[in-house]
């Protein structure tokens, strides 16, 4: 019920963490507006908005479209079932109920 209120109240409202700076928050502020015409990447200028605001200053554009950019992060794996990155979570052993609303008897 606590998140359903936020969500009402709007994106302004939210406590960000300290160590999300300024720019990032505003960033995030502006691409979540309620009015779809009014977010970050759908005025004029598109997508270009969103690369030149001030959180993306200094980022390589172009690395990143070459694939040239080199990850900020990379995961020590010690084979194909490694699942050490991942937290982990105990089984959900409840069984779902079946979904009879017929939304999808035109497929």
């Amino acid at each position: 019920m606590k998140t359903y209120n936020i969500i009402l109240k709007g994106i302004d409202i939210i406590d960000f963490p300290r160590n999300i700076p300024r720019s990032g928050e505003q960033l995030i502020k502006r691409l979540c507006r309620d009015v779809p015409t009014e977010r970050l990447g759908y005025q004029r200028n598109g997508v270009e908005d969103i690369r030149k605001h001030r959180w993306f200053q200094g980022f390589d554009w172009e690395g990143l479209r070459s694939r040239q950019l080199a990850p900020p992060i990379i995961p020590q794996v010690k084979g194909p079932t490694d699942a050490s990155n991942f937290d982990c979570y105990s089984r959900d052993l409840e069984t779902p109920p079946d979904e009879l609303s017929g939304w999808d008897e035109d497929f």
